[in-house]
């Protein structure tokens, strides 16, 4: 399948930075020089698979060195123009600088090659920056139902109940609070911390009870009166 990319464009007061991110996923890479804090081994998350004979460094910790780079002096409450585009349309938001970065990085980590987050990366294709919880709730859940609608075409068996679904949300809650310490350990800037946190945010909230999440928002998802 051919790759297609997402143009991110961050107008800061005093400079522009711009990001092209490839919507399908890497391979995973274990060749080039790149800084401590991206080794496999440094604060390694608990539900990470991968071996050093694997890689030798995280894939995620690679994907989004170049943002660290970026923004790694700057705090999180700046204030931001940032510029979304794709193959379809182009998306503005003026906000907070870790919303803008929080954004970037749903994309990046899904697709950086990481076998845990991979579950997600269906979704790249149909980036939309920006979005609600409960539009991204409506994405995962739609995205992981047509995933088992081929499965049951190829004689396999499907899961209606959402039951790996439910797993992998709790999967991504440990993932979030490892990964966090990862980045915290290797930056003063709060931005980028901040956004790691906040894209992890509604794993966490969903992880809680999907069933309640989707119950929340039913009258939402499903565009019916109760």
């Amino acid at each position: 399948m051919k790759s297609e990319t997402v143009d991110y464009f961050f107008e800061l007061k005093n400079r522009e930075v711009r990001f092209e991110v490839e919507t399908q996923p890497l391979e995973l890479r274990s060749r080039g020089k790149h800084p401590k804090w991206a080794e496999l081994g440094f604060n390694q998350c608990g539900c990470c698979p991968l071996k050093e004979s694997d890689c030798q460094y995280c894939p995620v910790a690679i994907r989004i060195n170049e943002v660290m780079e970026a923004f790694g002096n700057n705090q999180s409450i700046e204030r931001v123009k940032v510029t979304v585009e794709s193959s379809e349309r182009t998306y503005y938001e003026e906000c907070d600088l870790q919303v803008g970065i929080n954004s970037l990085l749903g994309l990046l980590m899904a697709t950086s090659g990481c076998p845990v987050l991979k579950e997600l990366g269906s979704m790249a294709s149909f980036h939309i920056p920006f979005c609600t919880t409960r539009e991204t709730l409506q994405r995962t859940v739609g995205s992981y139902l047509i995933k088992q609608y081929f499965k049951q075409l190829e004689g396999k068996k499907p899961d209606w109940e959402l039951l790996h679904l439910k797993e992998l949300y709790d999967v991504l809650e440990g993932l979030n609070r490892d990964f966090s310490r990862r980045v915290d350990a290797s930056i003063s800037s709060d931005a980028i911390s901040n956004a790691v946190i906040m894209f992890f945010a509604t794993s966490v909230v969903v992880a809680s009870s999907l069933e309640q999440q989707l119950k929340k928002h039913q009258t939402y998802l499903t565009n019916s009166a109760k």
